[in-house]
């Protein structure tokens, strides 16, 4: 098995090993519509901007909800518990995946020092989001990451900011197989994604969009 993160290193040159592409999720500190866009990390002079999309399957509350309206994450899954899902891929098909146990782990931000400038780092804390996916369905795939579909959630509808680290980093680390095979079924993978979100407003859902944008989701746990 070997790092997901690894993989994306080898045609970089070492001065830009430690760099990083910083997933924009939306406002990660507003109460409105989570977004999904992508912003590489800015020049020291310029903070990267956090300018994001509507994220499919995930909209804003309605104005008139009152604070008494229940979570629309209220049957949230426990960590320990596995969901069915389908990852649709535009070259092998549909993929039938069992998703889960997840596993959110608390991070200090001093971890991510080497990766993130110190007004990037100000005010947050990193969330370590490991989910286990085996494949029961289809065709195989070569190399598979099926984090792109995962999100991790501070609210209702506001998310942390995913951060790609384009080099290995042990404490979150995706793995694969290996040797030119495809992932086919029966197989499992570990994948970990890493994500910022305001030190007063941790992760408390994870949230996996399924092939229709639905989104599948467990407790932070």
């Amino acid at each position: 098995m070997r790092s997901a993160t690894a993989l994306r290193t080898a045609a970089v040159p070492a001065a830009v090993a430690l760099a990083l592409v910083l997933t924009g999720c939306g406002p990660d500190n507003s109460d409105g519509p989570a977004g999904a866009a992508t912003t590489t990390a800015a020049p020291a002079t310029a903070p990267p901007s956090t300018a994001g999309s509507a994220l499919p399957g995930i909209t804003a509350a309605p104005t008139t909800a009152t604070p008494t309206a229940p979570s629309r994450f209220a049957d949230a899954l426990a960590p320990t518990a596995t969901a069915k899902g389908t990852f649709a891929d535009h070259e092998k098909g549909d993929i039938s995946l069992t998703i889960g146990p997840v596993k959110v782990v608390k991070g200090d931000i001093a971890d991510l020092a080497k990766f993130l400038k110190p007004e990037d780092m100000a005010g947050k804390t990193p969330y370590y989001v490991h989910v286990t996916y085996t494949h029961t369905g289809g065709n195989g795939i070569f190399e598979p990451y099926f984090n792109l579909r995962l999100h991790a959630m501070t609210g209702d509808t506001t998310q942390a900011r995913k951060v790609d680290l384009l080099s290995a980093f042990p404490t979150c680390e995706s793995d694969v197989p290996q040797g030119g095979k495809d992932f086919v079924k029966g197989q499992s993978d570990h994948e970990c994604a890493v994500y910022l979100a305001p030190s007063d407003k941790p992760v408390q859902y994870v949230a996996w969009l399924d092939k229709d944008d639905k989104p599948l989701a467990w407790k932070a746990g």
